[in-house]
């Protein structure tokens, strides 16, 4: 099974900087992954995607440097077992409130007696080329980043962050804020409060604590607050901002003339 460089990474103690996809093409996917990111996150939750485009994804990942990852639609094993099925390394699984629900999300990425993932990785093992090996090494090598998004979440946090098998939390501003009563507010005290709680937390159980962020400013931001799973921003966004940016100097240079 090949290696999950970002969770060694982390392990380490670096900082990884990851892309986030929310379109169907898997060329963007590789578009993306040819920029150098140390991972790549296929979104189901908030994306229209299936379990055929999931999959192109993790083909369009396969001779790229970036660690395969899918935030899972809900925290669901058999959700799970799916997107691993077919090569993710990690998940991010959304909405994680309480301890049963983070040890809930790592046991579905764990075959037994380590947790309840049922054996059927396809893909993952190469089509029976690597199985043995897979089975062997699976359990190592998946990374869990569990959401921050709720008060119940930030109260049960540094539980949270204990759980074996739990590598990051990760924070999801807009939720977060919305769940706070300070919709999109990232600049407030109470946001900027639940932000240091979870980085506090992750760094008690000797884990990595990461921000979804929009653009290279927001993330140089959150970097110095201690995160070390960045988010560079949805493969939208981006296309947006440069289309954006493009679009409004070239009518500049047309209103120059």
């Amino acid at each position: 099974m090949q290696e999950n460089r970002v969770k060694r990474l982390l392990r380490e103690g670096k900082t990884v900087v990851g892309g986030w996809m929310c379109t169907a093409d898997a060329m963007l996917t590789e578009t993306v992954a040819d920029c150098g990111p140390d991972f790549v996150v296929i979104d189901t939750e908030h994306s229209a995607q299936t379990m055929l485009t999931v999959q192109a994804h993790m083909m369009a990942l396969k001779d790229t440097g970036a660690t395969p990852v899918v935030r899972v639609v809900w925290n669901d094993f058999v959700r799970v077992k799916q997107v691993l099925d077919v090569g993710a390394q990690g998940i991010v699984c959304p909405w994680v409130n309480t301890v049963a629900e983070a040890e809930q999300a790592v046991s579905a990425t764990r075959y037994p007696p380590h947790g309840i993932r049922g054996f059927g990785p396809r893909r993952a093992q190469r089509y029976g080329t690597d199985m043995k090996d897979y089975f062997e090494h699976a359990n190592e090598n998946i990374v869990v980043f569990c959401q921050v998004e709720t008060q119940q979440a930030l109260d049960n946090a540094a539980a949270i962050a204990q759980v074996d098998g739990v590598d990051a939390l990760l924070i999801g501003p807009a939720d977060l804020s919305v769940n706070l009563g300070i919709p999109l507010d990232w600049e407030c005290e109470t946001f900027l409060a639940a932000l240091h709680l979870v980085r506090d937390a992750a760094a008690g159980a000797g884990k990595a604590f990461g921000v979804i962020t929009v653009g290279a400013d927001m993330a140089r931001r959150w970097l110095g607050e201690g995160a070390r799973v960045l988010i560079a921003g949805s493969d939208t966004g981006l296309l947006k901002t440069a289309a954006q940016t493009t679009i409004d100097e070239i009518r500049s240079a047309i209103s120059a003339d």
